[in-house]
């Protein structure tokens, strides 16, 4: 999000807070959210695709939809007139394109509506069919290919080599030149974070879960505008209870509270982050090193930099929700202050981490605990399970080396950690506070090295630049 967007958006939700007539309200705001999917989309050199891919976002979330409700058809009432504000929304957005050649809310002139209205026609035809297979068969299969549609969707987006591919594809169709196909061509925006919140809500329904909710309100939760950018991840159950109450009351306080979050997420993104940027180590300058204090001064600078970034727009998202009465979980918890990299987890992108331990960590070690005659040990146990929930969170970022490095650091640097606090834990008690301050100050300092030596492997694509750069460091 660019200023104009979020001063845009903070307007527009501060009018739809103060809205009496509670339908009115929830309809502005269903088209608000398909809107601003369009808009948040930045442009793309490959021709029609910033267009399609915000459409099938939209698409995506009523075949998820379908492929769960049992409680509520999509040929109910309701779920029918959503579906209308929807195509309508995106009608009214394709029919720009006569009065632009630019794009007015979408990043380029959108397509002709020929072409888009069979892709709407058979997204809407798919998502009416899984939702009569669930309904009349109680299957469960259709949300287990919803799950591994998602799955793949993220590791052809997270894999350059694939993505690079999916362009000289696209552009040969479009009569575009294939020699010119990059992976950075292929951006779905904020289907990093749309994929979270689908697949929760898939994985509770495959559990049993039932979950009442209208297909409506099921996009503004997975489309929700604050929040599409860069998270939270928010789960469905605690955005529902605020949603559905369609706050009035307590808008004084909220438009305090959400306009001081807004200028201290201004604050830490578009001054302390920007301003780090400048000095801060990225893959453009990290060969260009020479001296070792600068290269130090540099690391350091981007361990900064990603968290006024990252924290700076967390707080701009939970402001904006604040504006409009949905409060947001915090994302960010003072991480660089932690004594350890387990507290320190718990902290940085905590959406995220909540995410992988609910529905990745959890299971994984339940599983493992599962035998009886042959139990694992339990430093075995707790080696696979960090190593792989970090695996993961490394190549949600991108499938490369580099990534995976990162991800087996922080593996390996939680399970090590785990096993010398777990013996040092009494020693550690029988000591005075005097020495326990010490021995906090310096464990906050370590964790602190190691966490932002980390990063090099994480904003240096190259293996080979990556390695130059910690000789440099050493």
């Amino acid at each position: 999000m660019q200023l104009p967007d979020i001063f845009l958006l903070g307007f527009l939700l501060i009018l739809l807070r103060l809205i009496p007539v509670q339908w009115v309200k929830r309809s502005l705001m269903l088209i608000a959210s398909c809107v601003f999917v369009f808009m948040f989309q930045p442009v793309l050199p490959v021709r029609g695709l910033d267009f399609y891919f915000p459409l099938l976002t939209l698409l995506l979330t009523f075949v998820v939809y379908g492929s769960f409700s049992t409680q509520n058809p999509l040929i109910s009432r309701q779920n029918l007139i959503d579906a209308a504000i929807v195509l309508g929304t995106v009608c009214l957005i394709t029919a720009t394109r006569i009065i632009s050649y630019d794009g007015i809310l979408t990043a380029s002139r959108p397509p002709q509506f020929l072409r888009v209205f069979p892709a709407a026609a058979i997204g809407f035809g798919l998502a009416f069919l899984m939702n009569f297979l669930v309904r009349k068969k109680e299957y469960k299969f259709p949300a287990k290919i919803c799950v591994g549609f998602i799955l793949a969707v993220l590791v052809f987006l997270k894999t350059p080599q694939l993505s690079t591919l999916f362009s000289r594809a696209v552009r040969t169709m479009n009569g575009q030149d294939a020699g010119l196909a990059l992976s950075t061509d292929i951006r779905w925006f904020g289907f990093s974070y749309i994929a979270f919140r689908l697949l929760s809500i898939l994985l509770d329904s495959l559990k049993g879960r039932k979950t009442d909710l209208s297909a409506g309100e099921f996009l503004v939760y997975v489309c929700f505008p604050p929040a599409l950018s860069a998270g939270p991840i928010d789960r469905w159950d605690r955005f529902a209870k605020e949603y559905k109450a369609h706050p009035v009351s307590g808008f004084t306080e909220d438009l305090q509270s959400g306009l001081g979050r807004i200028a201290i997420g201004l604050f830490r993104k578009f001054i302390l982050a920007d301003a780090l940027a400048k000095m801060a180590l990225s893959a453009q300058n990290a060969g260009q090193f020479i001296h070792k204090g600068w290269a130090w001064a540099a690391v350091f600078a981007y361990a900064l930099q990603i968290y006024f970034d990252f924290s700076g727009y967390s707080d701009i998202a939970i402001g904006l929700g604040t504006l409009f009465g949905i409060h947001l979980p915090k994302n960010f918890d003072h991480p660089y202050l932690k004594p350890d990299l387990t507290k320190f987890w718990s902290s940085w992108h905590m959406t995220l981490t909540q995410w992988i331990r609910s529905y990745v960590f959890n299971p994984l070690t339940r599983s493992l605990r599962a035998s009886k005659e042959h139990p694992m040990p339990q430093w075995l146990i707790v080696l696979i399970t960090q190593l792989t929930t970090m695996l993961l969170i490394g190549l949600w970022h991108g499938v490369t080396v580099n990534y995976v490095i990162w991800g087996l650091w922080h593996g390996i640097g939680l399970f090590v950690h785990q096993l010398y606090s777990r013996r040092t834990s009494a020693w550690l008690r029988s000591k005075g506070s005097a020495f326990q301050k010490i021995y906090t100050l310096c464990s906050t300092c370590f964790t602190i090295l190691y966490v932002t030596l980390g990063w090099i492997w994480f904003v240096v694509p190259d293996f080979p630049a990556a390695v130059q750069f910690f000789g440099r460091l050493f």
